[in-house]
């Protein structure tokens, strides 16, 4: 169990970059200058200085595989709120509270498919399991103050912050970290986790400057323990910087130019990684696993990171042509069990560290009335050796298709996700009928293609109580294969 949840949670290090995540909006808001007055100018009624809006939601899925049931039936209710100080200050808020009532109907064990999940694992085993749930829960996500200045912006307090071009590529985007109590399925909003931060913009000539402050240390967030979308767990003892002390800080800046007819942008942040690495001191006879040993020691730890990073948007004959690079030192990647200075110890404590460069490329073109978004991402680890758990080159590919149906008042739109080194994939194809100004349907299906992680060794069929060696194989979205559900969602806007 510790070498496979160890070197899954490694794996996730990698992917919460490597692996696309959808996005349903640009990263890059558009200013469109407004009067102050418009209301009052429409309505004949004096502009109001608050404002409010958000919406009742309901999320129901249910599993096709077995066991077949029901696995979420959340209620949601997100308000977010605005007041405006005069021409020169805005106050912004939202929040959320959601219940899952599936755990009110249906069998725990059931719904985490914890028979398959673990089918070779003892009764014992899976008696002894923690039963998180992913409900009741209330959330503040927002709290910011906007400041105007005629060449300066200031924002202040919790906010998203987002630096990547690409829709669903998180290359340059290193900025909030991420919520995977439903895997990668949300939308990019609702599985990013706001942060208490600070964000000035400096306006120079054709220039904008960017500079920001991040005191709250807060990191990726793992599904809860025991449920369908586990994969990796922080353990207890995880070292952690303190939050909100100064000296821990992440602090970035960035530069946003045009150049040749294109928007770039160049970057630098100095993060801390949102995976612990986890530094382990094993001894030979563990390497071999001959003996259980007393000598096995884990340390994960928190480590800071540097992102160097550059963006740019381009538009050609309607299309657009939008890529992102990165530079990323610091980065510490797990090493198979290898003793190669011959101490009788697993080299480097498990752990070494590597410069490695990211990229992505996407375009984003109309065809048939149909907008499609292609765009391919990359991971190379730089100073390579064989040793090194990860492939040196791990390459993706997504694809987002949105196409408005006029005719029944709704938009079909295909999310796909392609892990070319895992050979595995993410379908997400899903409709959303506008039955009116405020009410909305959606419905769809997740479904996920490929193999399971498999490490360590398997009990042996000729050999009772002996072991045998296995295929070593790491894997992301081929764990949840077991988890394809359709689901239906209802939503009034307010």
């Amino acid at each position: 169990m510790i070498a496979r949840s160890l070197t899954v949670g490694l794996l996730m290090a990698l992917l919460g970059c490597a692996v696309p995540v959808f996005a349903a909006t640009p990263n890059e808001e558009i200013d469109i200058a407004l009067p102050a007055d418009l209301d009052a100018l429409l309505t004949g009624k004096p502009a109001s200085a608050f404002s409010y809006g958000g919406y009742l939601k309901n999320e129901t899925a249910y599993r096709i595989n077995e066991p077949r049931t029901f696995t979420k039936i959340r209620n949601i209710f997100s308000i977010n709120a605005q007041y405006e100080f005069g021409k020169h200050a805005k106050l912004h808020t939202s929040a959320w509270a959601y219940y899952d009532l599936v755990y009110d109907l249906f069998d725990y064990d059931t719904i985490a498919a914890r028979s398959v999940r673990d089918e070779k694992e003892p009764l014992v085993f899976l008696e002894t399991l923690l039963k998180e749930k992913d409900s009741p829960a209330a959330e503040l996500r927002e709290a910011y103050a906007d400041f105007y200045f005629d060449k300066l912006d200031i924002r202040v307090g919790r906010q998203f912050i987002i630096w990547g071009v690409l829709e669903g590529v998180r290359v340059v985007d290193e900025l909030n970290p991420m919520d995977f109590r439903e895997l990668i399925l949300p939308e990019i909003l609702d599985y990013r986790i706001p942060l208490w931060s600070a964000k000035v913009d400096v306006y120079w000539k054709d220039a904008t400057f960017e500079l920001v402050w991040i005191p709250d240390l807060t990191f990726h967030k793992p599904a809860p323990e025991g449920s369908e979308w586990e994969l990796f767990k922080v353990l207890p003892r995880t070292t952690a910087p303190k939050t909100f002390d100064p000296r821990f800080s992440e602090v970035g800046a960035k530069v946003t130019f045009p150049f040749k007819e294109a928007t770039v942008s160049l970057s630098y942040f100095n993060t801390w990684d949102d995976y612990p690495v986890t530094f382990r001191v094993i001894s030979q006879a563990d390497l071999r696993f001959n003996s259980p040993s007393s000598d096995l020691a884990i340390f994960p730890t928190y480590t800071r990171m540097n992102v160097f990073g550059a963006t740019f948007t381009k538009e050609l004959r309607g299309d657009i042509l939008k890529g992102e690079l990165a530079l990323i030192t610091g980065k510490y990647f797990a090493i198979v069990d290898v003793d190669e200075n011959k101490d009788f110890y697993l080299d480097s404590d498990g752990e070494e560290q590597r410069n490695h460069i990211r990229w992505g490329l996407g375009y984003d073109f109309s065809f048939g009335g149909a907008d499609i978004s292609p765009s391919v991402s990359q991971w190379i680890i730089l100073d390579y050796n064989e040793k090194i758990l990860f492939h040196q080159y791990d390459t993706s590919f997504t694809v987002f298709i949105r196409k408005p149906l006029k005719k029944r008042s709704a938009v079909f739109t295909l999310l796909l996700i392609q892990l070319i080194n895992f050979n595995e994939t993410l379908l997400k194809p899903k409709i959303t009928f506008n039955l009116t100004d405020h009410v909305q349907v959606i419905t769809g299906v997740d479904l996920f293609i490929g193999s399971r992680t498999q490490f360590g060794r398997a009990a042996s069929d000729a050999d009772p109580g002996g072991l045998v060696d296995i295929a070593q194989r790491a894997q992301f979205i081929g764990n949840f294969r077991d988890n394809q559900r359709v689901f239906v969602e209802f939503k009034y806007n307010f």
